[in-house]
């Protein structure tokens, strides 16, 4: 479940090119220098779809989440923090960590429990992260802003990417921007862990 919002929103190249009739196949972002630095700081986990049913299982526990990608001494590396309310739940995850190859346009998520691989998909807003994943044959997008909502024109084309995947409405879970969890400062000596924190009733 740790950093489940960004292993349902992190696939294979050739998956890309299928599509139904008078649909456009999805087109991975070229990731160089300018493109990890547009990725870093904080977004806002906005909606996944998914064919897994593990992963549909995952996806409906999520009320709402945030992440920041920071950069690391290594190259083509993120440090990533999460922070998600699952149910009644807030989880805080700052043990995980991205992987990413250029050549490919892949992005590889290192979490506590888990690996998943995405694609960064290209978009027509700078403001949205669209990323196309695959487990196993099961076919999956999601997408993060750095706003709480989409605009009209991010809603729709994301509805035409899912829907242009096969992906349907009850495959789709969408986030609320109410009630989400608080975060703590982080500080350069803080260790990287995961953390369950009963929301306060006040």
């Amino acid at each position: 479940m740790a950093l489940a919002c960004i292993a349902i929103i992190l696939g294979s190249a050739h998956l890309l090119t299928a599509k139904p009739l008078d649909c456009e196949p999805l087109v991975p972002e070229t990731i160089d220098n300018a493109t990890m630095t547009k990725l870093l700081g904080k977004w806002f986990y906005i909606a996944g779809a998914s064919q897994h049913p593990p992963t549909l299982q995952e996806l409906e526990l999520i009320k709402n989440a945030y992440y920041f990608l920071y950069p690391s001494s290594l190259q083509d590396k993120f440090l990533v923090t999460e922070v998600m309310r699952l149910k009644d739940k807030c989880v805080v995850n700052n043990s995980s960590y991205i992987s990413v190859i250029r050549d490919n346009f892949t992005m590889i998520l290192h979490g506590p429990n888990e690996s998943s691989v995405a694609q960064l998909i290209k978009s027509s807003s700078e403001d949205t992260m669209t990323l196309y994943h695959v487990d196993g044959t099961h076919k999956g997008l999601s997408i993060s802003a750095r706003a709480q909502n989409l605009t009209t024109e991010q809603l729709e084309e994301f509805k035409t990417q899912l829907a242009c995947l096969g992906l349907k409405e009850e495959e789709t879970f969408y986030t609320s921007a109410k009630d989400l969890c608080p975060m703590e400062e982080e500080t350069d000596d803080k260790k990287h862990s995961v953390e369950v924190v009963e929301p306060s009733l006040g």
